[in-house]
C-alpha cells in the first residue's frame, strides 16, 4: 500500500512544483505546457507571488509551451485565461512551491487537474489570478500541497491506470519536458475525454448509461471512488477507432455570406486575433466609418474591350449605388427584380455600412417569408468574383463597379445592360456589437472560427455545393458527348457599348468553361494570374467544367433529369464523392437536406396558405443536396439511402442514431441566402440543431 501511493503522489508531482535550488533567490527559468484538452495558443501565463507581486510569461505558441522568469524565490500561483466546456471564460492554474533540501523543477504545466490541485491548496475556486492576501491567507505548506496531491491523486488513480498515463516520476508527463499538448499523450487524453468543469470542479466521465458527474470541492470531503463502469466507458472511448474523442461531426451548410459581412465587427476573445473590417480600421464597434474607412472605398475602372482581371482604375464613387430589391422573395412566391429599395438612402457613404441601420435583423413571426427584412442578392458568379478579387483581393475597391455593370448576367432573368439589378448591397454587414448575430457571437467567442476561408471556389451556390461534396469540380459529359449546348457556355467578353456587361452569362444560360483552352473567352487572364503565384492549371482537355448554377442530374427521387439547350442540367456525375469515400471505410454518413422530406414542411405549408407539395419544392435547396448529381449514389439503393430530410435529423438526435459524419443543410428560407432568406433565419437554425445535441449528454460528449 505504501509502495501504491508513493506512485500515486509521483503521478502529481509536477502539479506542485519546486522552486530553484530550495530558494536561493536566483532567477528561476521555467517553462510550461497550458492545454484544457487542446493547447491554449496566444494566451500569457501569470504568476503571482504571496505579496501580490506579478510576473507575465511569453505569449504561448500553438502548442501551449511558454516560458518565465522568477526573480524572487517563493511560492507562486500560475494563471491562464481559457473558456470552460460551456464556453464560459474560466482560468486554469498550478502551483510552483518552493521544498526544501529537494532538486531544482523548472517546469509548470497548467491543465483541468493542476486546477483542481491548487482549488484544494487555496480553499477556493480561482476565475482569476490570486491576490497576494488569499495566497498568504491560505498558509500553503509541504503538508496541505501533499495532502491536496494525494486526495486526488487517489480519486483518479483507476482513471490514470486505465489511460496508461505514466505512474512514476521520471517518466511524469506534467513535470517532464516531454509533456505536450497532443492526441498522442495520455494525460491530454483524459482531459479529452472526460469532460471537466474547473470552475465547479464537476468532472463527467464515461458516457450513455455508464456516464457519472463525480464532484471536486474546493473545500470538504472528496467522493470515494469512481464506478468500474465509467472507467470502463472511458477507457473505450480512448480505444476507439478515431483518432479523436469525436465520435459524431455535424456540418451545417448555409449560404452566400462572406466573412465581413457576418464577422465584420467581431472581437476575438484575449490571447486571440482577427483580420475584419473592426481589427482593420474600416469601421468602428459602433458600425460607423473608422479612421481607415478609406481602404473600403469603391472605385469605377476603365472599361476594356476583352474580359479582364487587372483594370486601370478611374473616380471612386461618390457615394454607394443604391441597393436593389433583386431577388427578393415575395408572398406569392415571385422574385422581385433589380428595382430600387427604398429602405436605404441614395447618400450612402463609399464603403462598407451597417444593414441594420435600415432593416430589422429579427425574424418576423408575422411575417414568414421575411419580406420585411431581406434585402436584395449580390452577385456571386465565377468570372464576376475573379473580376472582384483581381485573384488574390490585393485591392478590393471593385466589387460594386463590377456587380453594377456585369450583374449576374443577361442569360438570369430580369437582368439586362440597361438594369443588371444591382447595387450597393454587397457592401452591407451585420455588426454584433449592437446585437445582429448574437447567438454565432457567442458561438465564436466559446469555441473556435475561422477568419480566413469564405468558398472552395471562385463562383456560384452549386459548383461550391458539390466541391464539398467532392473536392471537386462537375463538368459536362452527357453520355459521351463532352461539348454542352453552345448557349450554355460562358462568354464574359463585355457587349458592345457596355462597360462590363457579358456577352453569355447567367442562370439561364452560360455557366460552363473550357479552361484548357487558353482561347475561350475569359481564360488566359485567370491563367495569367495563377502563372503568377506558380499555381498550374489543373483543367483537363476538352473538358467543360461548371463554374456557377445549374440543377442536378437526378431529382430527389432518382429519376433523370432531360440534357439540352433549354435544360440547365448538370448531367449525371461519376466524380468520387466524400458519401463513397466515408462507405468504403465503414464509416456511418447522411446527407440531411431540409425539405427533402414532406413532414419537414407540413408547418410552412400551413402557415403559407399552400400544398405541401408546393411547399416542399419552394423550401428544398435542390443545388445544396450535391449528391444528387452523383450517378453512383442515385443507382445505388443503399448509398441513396442514406439521403434523409430534417424529421429523420431530429430523429436520430433525439435516438441516439445519429451517425459519424453528417452534413445539413437548411430550408431555402432558413438558409441565410440574402434575398430570400436572412441571417436570422440560419442562426435559429444553428441554434435549434445546437440545442438539440445539448440535450443529448453521450452526445455533447463526443460531438463537433
Amino acid at each position: 500500500m505504501k509502495l501504491r501511493l508513493y506512485y500515486l503522489v509521483a503521478v502529481l508531482m509536477s502539479f506542485i512544483l519546486v522552486g530553484c535550488n530550495g530558494g536561493s533567490g536566483g532567477p528561476s527559468p521555467i517553462t510550461g505546457v497550458a492545454s484544457s484538452g487542446v493547447p491554449l495558443a496566444g494566451v500569457m501565463v501569470t504568476a503571482t507571488d504571496a505579496d501580490g507581486r506579478v510576473v507575465n510569461s511569453s505569449v504561448t505558441d500553438e502548442t501551449g509551451k511558454y516560458s518565465i522568469t522568477l526573480n524572487k524565490p517563493g511560492t507562486y500561483v500560475f494563471t491562464v485565461p481559457f473558456n470552460e466546456i460551456d464556453g464560459t471564460p474560466g482560468v486554469l492554474s498550478s502551483l510552483y512551491f518552493p521544498y526544501e533540501n529537494t532538486a531544482s523543477f523548472t517546469q509548470v504545466n497548467l491543465n483541468p487537474l493542476t486546477s483542481l490541485i491548487t482549488s484544494r491548496v487555496l480553499g477556493t475556486v480561482l476565475t482569476e489570478a490570486p491576490t497576494g492576501a488569499l495566497i498568504k491567507n491560505a498558509n500553503i505548506s509541504e503538508q496541505t500541497v501533499r495532502d491536496a496531491k494525494i486526495s486526488i491523486a487517489t480519486l483518479f488513480q483507476p482513471i490514470f491506470s486505465a489511460l496508461a498515463i505514466p505512474a512514476n516520476e521520471s517518466n511524469d508527463p506534467i513535470t517532464s519536458t516531454a509533456y505536450q499538448a497532443s492526441l498522442s499523450d495520455p494525460l491530454d487524453s483524459l482531459f479529452t475525454l472526460a469532460r471537466f468543469t474547473v470552475r465547479t470542479g464537476q468532472v463527467v466521465i464515461g458516457t450513455g448509461n455508464n456516464r457519472i458527474a463525480i464532484s471536486v470541492p474546493a473545500t470538504g470531503d472528496l467522493a470515494t471512488s469512481i464506478p468500474e463502469n465509467s472507467v470502463n466507458s472511458l477507457a473505450a472511448l480512448n480505444a476507439g477507432a478515431t483518432r479523436t474523442p469525436i465520435k459524431n461531426l455535424i456540418i451545417i451548410i448555409g449560404e452566400n455570406r462572406t466573412f465581413d459581412s457576418v464577422f465584420g465587427t467581431y472581437q476575438a476573445p484575449q490571447g486571440q486575433k482577427v483580420k475584419n473590417l473592426l481589427s482593420q480600421g474600416i469601421v468602428n464597434a459602433d458600425g460607423n466609418a473608422g479612421l481607415n474607412f478609406g481602404l473600403a472605398s469603391q472605385k469605377t475602372a476603365v472599361p476594356q474591350s476583352k474580359y479582364a482581371i487587372k483594370f486601370e482604375r478611374s473616380t471612386p464613387y461618390a457615394a454607394l449605388p443604391r441597393p436593389t430589391q433583386f431577388g427578393i422573395l415575395l408572398d406569392n412566391f415571385t422574385l422581385r427584380g433589380g428595382i430600387p429599395d427604398t429602405r436605404f438612402p441614395t447618400t450612402l457613404a463609399n464603403g462598407p455600412f451597417q444593414l441594420t441601420n435600415y432593416v430589422s435583423y429579427a425574424y418576423n413571426n408575422n411575417d414568414p417569408l421575411s419580406t420585411l427584412t431581406t434585402t436584395g442578392d449580390p452577385a456571386h458568379r465565377f468570372f464576376q468574383m475573379w473580376q472582384q478579387t483581381g485573384g488574390d483581393n490585393s485591392n478590393a475597391d471593385l466589387y460594386t463597379w463590377v456587380a453594377v455593370n456585369a450583374g449576374t448576367g443577361g442569360d438570369s432573368a430580369g437582368v439586362s445592360p440597361s438594369n443588371p439589378g444591382q447595387g450597393g448591397e454587397l457592401m452591407a454587414f451585420l455588426n454584433v456589437n449592437t446585437g445582429d448575430v448574437s447567438y454565432w457571437n457567442s458561438l465564436a467567442q466559446q469555441y473556435a472560427m475561422s477568419d480566413n476561408y469564405h468558398q472552395s471556389i471562385q463562383g456560384g451556390t452549386g459548383v461550391n455545393f458539390f466541391a464539398i461534396a467532392t473536392g471537386d469540380v462537375p463538368y459536362f459529359d452527357n453520355n459521351g458527348v463532352l461539348t454542352p449546348p453552345s448557349n450554355q457556355i460562358e462568354d464574359p467578353t463585355p457587349m458592345a457599348g457596355t462597360a462590363n456587361f457579358y456577352e453569355q452569362d447567367g442562370y439561364q444560360g452560360g455557366s460552363y468553361v473550357n479552361c484548357f483552352d487558353a482561347t475561350q473567352p475569359g481564360v488566359q487572364p485567370i491563367l495569367d494570374v495563377l502563372a503568377s503565384y506558380k499555381v498550374a492549371s489543373k483543367c483537363d482537355q476538352n473538358k467543360y467544367y461548371l463554374v456557377n448554377n445549374y440543377g442536378l442530374g437526378y431529382d430527389m427521387n432518382g429519376v433523370a433529369q432531360p440534357i439540352g439547350p433549354n435544360n440547365y442540367t448538370l448531367p449525371p456525375q461519376t466524380i468520387p464523392t466524400i458519401a463513397e469515400a466515408l462507405q468504403n471505410k465503414g464509416v456511418s454518413w447522411k446527407w440531411y437536406t431540409a425539405a427533402r422530406e414532406l413532414s419537414d414542411v407540413t408547418a410552412d405549408a400551413g402557415k403559407f396558405g399552400i400544398a405541401p407539395l408546393l411547399a416542399q419544392r419552394l423550401q428544398y435547396n435542390a443545388i445544396g443536396d450535391p449528391l444528387v448529381a452523383s450517378k453512383n449514389i442515385m443507382t445505388s439503393s443503399a448509398l441513396r439511402a442514406n439521403l434523409a430530410g430534417f424529421t429523420s435529423l431530429v430523429r436520430d438526435i433525439s435516438n441516439g442514431t445519429l451517425p459519424s459524419v453528417s452534413f445539413v443543410v437548411p430550408t431555402n428560407l432558413a438558409s441565410g441566402h440574402p434575398g430570400f432568406s436572412i441571417q436570422n433565419n440560419y442562426e435559429l437554425f444553428t441554434k435549434f440543431i445546437v440545442d438539440l445535441v445539448k440535450s443529448r449528454p453521450e452526445l455533447m460528449a463526443n460531438t463537433a
